[in-house]
């Protein structure tokens, strides 16, 4: 970094918090800005290396690094307890180009087949070095979860899922076997999931944070990270947090990593940055995603990225496969995407442009399924001809007419002109009586994807691209291989848990500051 602009960043820094001079110590803390280290009000409470803001799937990989290479560590984090979105989440993990668990399972991957399929999957805004380096550090991660107790089973289970009822270890679970991504990248299954049934996080992050905890790092939880302190020469050197109404001062004689989560839980920011997305009913994430940690990077420079996306995950196979057979129509009676495509591109499209939709079935998909799918269902409307249905959910009864007489045709060829759905889900929809299942915004899964800027170091990037001294990030805090889209379930653990590893050892290996 040039004189220049370590001078710039002083200056704006010291004008940033001269007004602040005059104000309490609880407005202060509560104002979002940074504290410069000469006006710091008190001592540092205690310092370290490294200091690890939030225990998630991110700060937990930090951590371990961190620890590893001899850095002293000091862990904050605001719950009771660590564990993140992660902890609530599928338990899979996109991981690819080899893996033992690929492998052994007769599925031969590679780097850059991996590469060429996220690149096209996540849509506008790919950023190729990141997405590089995540491909690159496929197998490595592979091998850190297992040597640090986490375990995939040695079985692959076929088909569409939103998660695996079962336990089975690895899963396709992104949009591989559709095109167009099938003809960009051979199909290959990335999804390694935990071995527990369902819903299997847990299975991740205990074992990883079983050895963390016992790795002789410190912890503060029930502690609120509020401000970023940097001292004169523009550097992050600590955080100011509040444990329980006490403020105390963690100095980072190295470096500091954030990995606080994003802005999920806070409307105000959907509501200026992604407004579309408020119509979305479900946050999948943290409840500590409230967007604090990104206010705190961009109060000492950092840029943002993608603040205008987010996740938003409408899976037509949901609750069972069997559905992708119907069809996906907004409130013209029209098709508008390729109904066996994975979840986020098809939400994404529903939140935005037809936040009113409906997936079409026959009886003779209602029978194929099972009756735990069946009760999740939220049928809008049932009816014994394809006109009366339209009339129940107030579309234009011609245009649904047309809609299902065209796509029959093509079932009876067996092509699916419009949006290539796979043959195999192509049996028509010709058998009364007829079923309006909701599938609208109101009822998508969300989460944003945009936060603050970092290099393929976990360096966090002011505009200008240059990293802001001291400070790491990574998880959903900042923006990383995702962009427009969500290439497949497990990337935001993935890359959580690879910019983690990446950051705490290089925040391990700053030189010391005074």
């Amino acid at each position: 970094m040039g004189n220049s602009t370590k001078s710039t960043r002083r200056k704006f820094l010291k004008g940033m918090v001269a007004g602040g001079a005059a104000l309490s110590v609880t407005s202060l803390l509560k104002s979002g800005q940074a504290i410069a280290e000469e006006n710091m009000p008190g001592q540092w409470t205690s310092e370290t290396d490294v200091v690890v803001i939030g225990y998630g799937a991110g700060g937990t990989a930090a951590t371990l690094e961190a620890r590893a290479a001899g850095a002293e560590v000091i862990v904050i984090e605001r719950m009771e307890s660590g564990g993140g979105a992660i902890q609530n989440s599928g338990g899979i993990i996109y991981m690819g180009g080899g893996t033992p668990l690929q492998k052994a399972l007769g599925f031969e991957d590679t780097r850059d087949n991996m590469y060429n399929y996220l690149m096209a999957a996540v849509g506008d805004g790919a950023n190729p070095e990141i997405i590089g380096l995540y491909c690159d550090k496929s197998l490595e991660l592979y091998d850190f979860l297992v040597s640090n107790g986490v375990k995939f089973k040695q079985s692959f289970i076929a088909g569409k899922h939103v998660v695996p009822h079962t336990d089975d270890g690895l899963v396709y679970s992104g949009n591989e076997e559709q095109e167009p991504y099938r003809s960009i990248a051979t199909p290959i299954p990335r999804g390694h999931h935990a071995e527990s049934p369902g819903f299997s996080g847990h299975a991740i992050i205990r074992p990883l944070q079983k050895v963390a905890n016992a790795s002789g790092a410190t912890f503060i939880y029930q502690a609120m990270a509020e401000q970023l302190i940097v001292n004169a020469q523009g550097r992050v050197v600590g955080v100011a947090i509040n444990v329980k109404g006490e403020r105390q001062l963690i100095k980072a004689r190295r470096a500091v990593v954030m990995t606080t989560g994003g802005f999920g839980t806070n409307k105000e920011m959907i509501a200026q940055h992604c407004p579309a997305y408020l119509r979305c009913g479900v946050f999948i994430g943290s409840a500590g995603d409230d967007g604090s940690g990104i206010k705190m990077g961009q109060s000492v420079g950092v840029d943002v990225r993608l603040m205008g996306e987010s996740i938003a995950y409408l899976p037509v196979y949901y609750p069972h496969e069997s559905l992708v057979k119907g069809i996906l129509v907004n409130n013209r009676g029209q098709r508008y995407a390729g109904e066996d495509q994975y979840g986020d591109p098809v939400g994404c499209l529903t939140t935005r442009n037809y936040p009113d939709s409906w997936v079409i079935v026959d009886q003779t998909i209602m029978d194929e399924l099972p009756k735990e799918a069946q009760e999740k269902l939220k049928i809008s409307a049932q009816a014994s001809s394809v006109t009366e249905l339209a009339k129940a959910i107030k579309i234009p009864e011609v245009l649904l007419e047309n809609s299902l007489a065209e796509y029959n045709s093509m079932c009876d060829s067996g092509e699916d002109l419009h949006f290539k759905k796979n043959s195999k889900y192509l049996s028509g929809i010709k058998v009364a009586p007829f079923y309006a299942l909701n599938y609208s915004a109101n009822g998508i899964w969300y989460i944003p994807k945009g936060g603050l800027k970092i290099n393929t170091k976990a360096q966090a990037l002011d505009p200008q691209g240059k990293p802001v001294a001291g400070l790491y990030c990574a998880g959903t805090v900042c923006s990383q291989v995702v962009a427009q889209h969500y290439p497949g379930s497990g990337t935001l653990n993935g890359q959580a848990l690879t910019f983690g590893r990446i950051a705490g050892q290089n925040a391990a290996a700053e030189q010391a500051v005074s």
